[in-house]
């Protein structure tokens, strides 16, 4: 096998690897939120640039007050990041959520994506609908 097609068939396995990979997060993240369904209606939203500063998922689920009772939060810059428990979220009002003050413990994607997480539900107005 001569060097080019050594180093496309390196390239070629490297891309199936990273997409596996990247499925498997995709999948492990989709059974956290599902998980936060039973505390309540289900939001997802994201926030930051790929390869400047880094993206974050936050997920939070809200009871029928309008107040954050589950919180995750996926951010990292490899497939192997994973869903953490986002507690700075936990007991919030949806209200300030989608305001711009400060919530201390969040980055600031952390904090855009929670706001756009917050943006959905208050669009969505049926106790049963959830996004994700």
């Amino acid at each position: 096998m001569t060097t080019p097609m050594m180093l496309l068939a390196a390239v070629i396995g490297g891309w199936i690897i990273q997409a596996y990979l990247t499925y498997q997060q995709a999948m492990a993240f989709n059974a956290q939120v599902a998980q936060l369904r039973k505390s309540g209606r289900v939001s997802t939203g994201v926030a930051g640039r790929r390869y400047r500063g880094g993206r974050a998922y936050v997920s939070i689920a809200v009871d029928d007050r309008g107040i954050v009772r589950d919180a995750l939060t996926l951010s990292g810059w490899t497939t192997f990041a994973r869903g953490r428990p986002l507690r700075a979220l936990i007991g919030q009002k949806i209200s300030v959520l989608k305001g711009d003050r400060e919530i201390v413990g969040l980055t600031k994607q952390q904090r855009e994506a929670a706001q756009q997480a917050a943006e959905l539900v208050k669009r969505e107005g049926s106790p049963t609908t959830t996004d994700a």
